[in-house]
């Protein structure tokens, strides 16, 4: 499993499909928890903040919000690089475990950040949109779409926020508008 340079991305996720087939996240976790804490595991597209982010995944698919939370505060105090600011799963871990406070005032830090990684808004959306809090959520997709509008970032990725836009509007009964239009021709594009 692990070559000279480290763990790659499938050995991540070989322990990742594993714990889906057999249901032991609690024991993913803490692999993907030790293999952190050791440095010769590391390399430039796993680092120790990847690994905590993915062991804290696990602990939130075992329920267990409390070491999800730790794990992701870990990889927030780290900093290294991750796929998606490590405070997004931070932050959804922080929703689910009822912390509304703790989560509020990281969604405010993450708004100042003004980040231009349209994963960053769909995760905080999403989050949002899982615990009901639907007028919070559209609010972040249509940040997130005008925000990295014009950054250098795939077009899907754009278009996947108007879809959860989109979906998130319909739900609160919004007539549609200009960048709905936009995401159903992503979606007639996509599945057809």
């Amino acid at each position: 499993m692990l070559s000279d340079d480290g763990l790659s991305d499938d050995d991540v996720d070989e322990i990742v499909f594993k714990a889906a087939g057999n249901g032991d996240h609690r024991g993913a976790a803490a692999t993907l928890e030790a293999l952190a804490e050791r440095s010769e595991t590391h390399s430039e597209r796993v680092t120790r903040a990847s690994l905590l982010v993915d062991a804290g995944s696990q602990y939130g698919l075992a329920d267990d919000w409390d070491e999800a939370i730790r794990c992701y505060r870990a990889a927030v105090a780290d900093g290294g690089k991750c796929p998606v600011d490590p405070r997004v799963w931070l932050h959804d871990g922080l929703l689910r475990n009822g912390q509304q406070d703790d989560a509020a005032a990281l969604r405010a830090e993450l708004k100042a950040s003004r980040s231009v990684d349209p994963g960053v808004y769909e995760a905080v959306a999403e989050s949002l949109e899982s615990i009901g809090l639907l007028t919070d959520a559209h609010a972040w997709f249509t940040m997130g779409y005008h925000r990295c509008e014009h950054a250098t970032v795939p077009d899907f990725m754009l278009d996947l926020l108007l879809v959860g836009r989109r979906r998130v509007r319909v739900a609160l009964g919004y007539p549609t508008d200009d960048l709905d239009e936009v995401a159903e021709d992503y979606m007639e594009t996509v599945g057809g």
